[in-house]
């Protein structure tokens, strides 16, 4: 499993429920049971240790792919 986020982060002073579902070992995001073999990868693995959310919740909020679009040379406009 990784690491569990940092509990003494601001969020988890201000949003205590958070915190709870760190402690229970669910998601911050749709309190589903967190696996820990659920992950894809250690980007994943980090995500989790930052924001507490499941392999499901990063991949609605990041993209199946991870961060899409990362790595690539930013639009300009003229």
């Amino acid at each position: 499993m990784p690491l569990p986020p940092d509990l003494s982060k601001p969020i988890f002073a201000m949003m205590p429920e958070l915190a709870d579902r760190v402690i229970n070992g669910v998601c911050t995001f749709c309190a589903v049971t967190v696996m820990a073999d659920e992950f894809v990868d250690d980007l994943s693995k980090k995500e989790y240790s930052i924001s507490g959310m499941c392999q499901t919740c990063q991949d609605k909020t990041f993209g199946e792919d991870g961060l899409e679009g990362h790595g690539e040379e930013l639009e300009t406009h003229d």
